[in-house]
């Protein structure tokens, strides 16, 4: 059987150039999956592949447009790889 479609899973990524570093970070506070961490207060948050559910939610809290979004193909058959 052939597919004339492919499979993509998404993922959200705060690019550290555009992140503010807000007090409390808004992603932060509204991500339902608890995916975006930070080490301490002084560092920027990151998001957690594993925890990410790809919703982007994200990208609509994030007042500076630090979030991206990624795709990345998968086949079904082989790890992510994030």
């Amino acid at each position: 059987m052939s597919r004339d479609w492919e499979l993509v899973m998404k993922r959200a990524l705060i690019n550290p150039a555009k992140c503010c570093n807000c007090q409390p970070c808004s992603i932060e506070t509204h991500c339902s999956m608890e995916a975006v961490l930070r080490e301490n207060k002084i560092e920027k948050p990151w998001i957690d592949f594993y925890r990410c559910s790809g919703c982007l939610q994200c990208k609509v809290y994030c007042s500076n447009k630090a979030v991206e979004e990624i795709s990345h193909p998968c086949d079904g058959k082989q790890r992510m790889g994030w």
